[in-house]
C-alpha cells in the first residue's frame, strides 16, 4: 500500500534499557497467533486496556498536552468500561486506536500483532479500490474491478455518506493537536482495515460516486484481497532526498524530503555537506528567491532542522525552548539543541518560500514553525502536519499488550519550540497560499502544487 517513513529520532541510552525490558516482557506474554476475527474474553481485554493506559500515564511525556488530565482519563475509563463482552481482535484494535488517537499526538499509534496483520493481508477481503483523501473528501485512485471508477469522487458506501465516514474514521487516526491535514495523508493506509473493523467486513459494496464531469452514478463491487487491489504507487520513495535545481530565472528549488540520516546514508547523501554546497551555489549565482520543498518530509534527526534554518538567518536563534520526559527536564549542557545557534557565514539573504503538505511532520514541522515565528518565509500548500508549538517524539518505546498482542508506540520526549505564542497553537503552520493537488493531478503525476509555488514566488517582489 502507501509507504511510510519514520519520524524524528533522538536516541537516549537510558531509554534503550527500558525498551529492551518491555520487549522481553512482550515475549514472555506471547500468545497463540490470532486473526482479526478471533474472539477474546472481556476480562483479558480489560487487563490489556488497563496495562496500556497505565503505561501511557507512566512514560508518555506529552499525554496531557492538548487536554486536561481529568478529561483524557475519563475517555480512557469510558473506553475500558465499554468492554463488557468478548470482542474480536479487530474490534479491540479499533478501541485501542480510538483511545490512542484521543491523546492528539501524531507520534503515538497502535499496531496489530504480526501474525494477525499477515492473516489480514493474505486472507481478508476488503473494499476493492485504492482510496485517497484530499481536504476531507475521498477519491478512488484506481479500481481494477471497474476501471471507470478511477479518479472519481467516492460519495457513499452501502448508504454511509463519506462525509460521515471520514469524520468517524478521523477519530481513529493519531495526529498532533487538532490537525486534519495529516489525517488525510495517513488515512489511505488505514482505510480498508478501519472501515471493515467499524462498518463490518462484507462480500459486496454498493457505492455512489461522482465522475469528472459531475455525474452521479451507482456501482456494485465485490470485496477483494489487498494484494489484488493495489495499483501504481502515487507517491514513490525518492531516489534522492536532497536536491537543488533552478526551475526558472532567479528562482532556486531546494527539495528536502527527509531529515533522517539513516535514509540519507542509504542513498549516499550527507545533510551537512549538501547544505554547505547548495548555499555556496546560491550565493555564487546570486539567487534572489528560494523555494524550500518539505512536502512529505516526516522528520528525522533533531540537528538537521536547526542546521537548515542556520542558513536562512543572519542572527543567533533558539530552536527548542525545552525538552523533557515525565521524570526529567533536559539542560543545554546535556543537549546542544537547546543552546543558542549561530547563523552560517554564507547564510541566504533572499526571499524564502516554504512548500508544505499534511505529511510535513515532526522535524520538518519544527523547521516550519521556526521559519514562521521569525517571519522568514512565505508558506504555500497545505497546513503542516505537525503542531506549531512542538511535539512529543524523540526516543520511543513499543509496548506489546500481553493478551491481544497489539503493540503501542509511545514517544518519550516532549519538545517545546522556541516560538511566539499564537491563538491556534494546536494546529500546524497554515499556508499564506493554500493549494491542494487534485485526484487527477496525483494519478497523472502532475505536480501542480509545485508549479503553483513557483508561480507565487515568481510574482512576489
Amino acid at each position: 500500500m502507501f509507504y511510510t517513513i519514520h519520524t524524528k529520532m533522538n536516541f537516549s541510552k537510558k531509554y534503550c534499557v527500558l525498551l529492551c525490558f518491555l520487549v522481553l516482557l512482550a515475549r514472555c506474554f506471547a500468545q497463540t497467533p490470532v486473526t482479526l476475527f478471533t474472539k477474546m474474553p472481556a476480562a483479558e481485554l480489560r487487563k490489556d486496556f488497563a496495562f496500556m493506559t497505565d503505561t501511557l500515564k507512566k512514560i508518555h511525556a506529552g499525554l496531557y498536552r492538548y487536554q486536561q488530565k481529568r478529561e483524557l482519563n475519563q475517555k480512557f475509563d469510558s473506553c475500558r468500561n465499554s468492554i463488557k463482552d468478548s470482542m474480536t481482535l479487530a474490534g479491540f484494535y479499533a478501541l485501542t486506536r480510538f483511545a490512542v488517537a484521543s491523546i492528539h499526538d501524531g507520534h503515538s499509534n497502535c499496531r496489530l500483532p504480526e501474525d494477525a496483520m499477515k492473516n489480514y493481508m493474505d486472507s481478508v477481503k476488503v473494499f476493492p479500490a485504492m482510496v485517497l483523501f484530499i481536504h476531507n473528501k475521498s477519491y478512488i485512485l484506481c479500481c481494477k474491478q471497474n476501471d471507470s471508477l478511477s479518479q472519481t469522487e467516492l460519495l457513499s458506501i452501502d448508504g454511509h455518506d463519506m462525509d460521515g465516514v471520514i469524520k468517524r474514521l478521523f477519530n481513529y487516526i493519531p495526529s498532533d493537536g487538532n490537525i486534519d491535514s495529516r489525517k488525510n495523508w495517513e488515512m489511505p493506509e488505514q482505510f480498508h482495515l478501519l472501515y471493515g473493523s467499524l462498518y463490518g467486513f462484507r462480500d459486496r459494496f454498493t457505492i455512489r460516486y461522482k465522475t469528472r464531469k459531475g455525474e452521479i452514478h451507482r456501482a456494485v463491487l465485490s470485496a477483494e484481497h489487498i494484494k489484488d487491489i493495489l495499483c501504481a504507487q502515487p507517491f514513490p520513495r525518492p531516489t534522492r532526498y536532497l536536491q537543488l535545481s533552478f526551475p526558472s530565472n532567479g528562482i532556486a528549488l531546494l527539495s528536502i524530503r527527509t531529515f533522517l540520516d539513516d535514509f540519507l546514508h542509504s542513498t549516499g547523501e550527507n545533510f551537512a555537506g549538501f547544505l554547505d554546497s547548495a548555499f555556496r551555489v546560491l550565493k555564487e549565482r546570486d539567487i534572489s528567491k528560494l523555494v524550500i520543498d518539505i512536502r512529505s518530509n516526516q522528520g528525522g534527526n533533531d540537528g538537521n532542522g536547526w542546521l537548515l534554518y542556520s542558513y536562512l538567518t543572519d542572527k543567533p536563534f533558539l530552536y527548542y525552548a525545552s525538552k523533557e520526559t515525565v521524570n526529567e527536564k533536559f539542560s543545554s549542557a546535556d543537549h546542544p539543541e537547546l543552546t543558542l545557534h549561530q547563523p552560517q557565514n554564507n547564510n541566504y539573504k533572499g526571499k524564502v518560500f516554504v512548500l508544505e503538505n499534511g505529511r510535513s511532520f515532526s522535524g520538518s514541522a519544527e523547521f516550519a514553525s521556526i521559519v514562521k515565528t521569525n517571519q522568514r518565509g512565505i508558506f504555500i500548500g497545505e497546513e503542516c502536519g505537525g503542531a506549531y508549538e512542538g511535539n512529543t517524539s524523540g526516543s520511543e518505546n513499543m509496548v506489546a499488550l500481553p493478551h491481544s498482542g497489539i503493540s503501542i508506540r509511545i514517544p518519550l520526549v516532549k519538545y517545546i519550540m522556541a516560538v511566539m505564542p499564537v491563538t491556534a497553537g494546536d494546529r500546524g503552520v497554515i499556508p499564506d497560499f493554500i493549494f491542494y493537488q487534485g485526484i487527477n493531478d496525483i494519478a497523472e503525476y502532475k505536480d501542480v502544487q509545485l508549479s503553483f509555488a513557483l508561480t507565487v514566488a515568481g510574482k512576489n517582489e
